[in-house]
């Protein structure tokens, strides 16, 4: 598994759900299980708002260049 992989479990452990619930909102909540793997993503990866701009801004950059 590769170790920036968000699983389930992960979320369930970080949340105090439990891991029933999160495998429940992919049926019955799957934009939110979306938004909340996002959300722990960038929390693994020490990701905040500002950080997540700053890529945007660099992204952005490169693809005006690469144009």
């Amino acid at each position: 598994m590769n170790e920036n992989q968000i699983t389930n479990k992960y979320i369930a452990d970080n949340i105090d759900k439990s891991l029933d619930t999160v495998n429940g909102w992919k049926q019955r909540q799957p934009k939110l299980l979306e938004l909340v793997k996002l959300g722990a993503f960038c929390k693994k990866n020490d990701l905040d708002i500002e950080k997540i701009k700053k890529l945007v801004e660099v992204q952005e950059a490169v693809k005006g260049v690469s144009e």
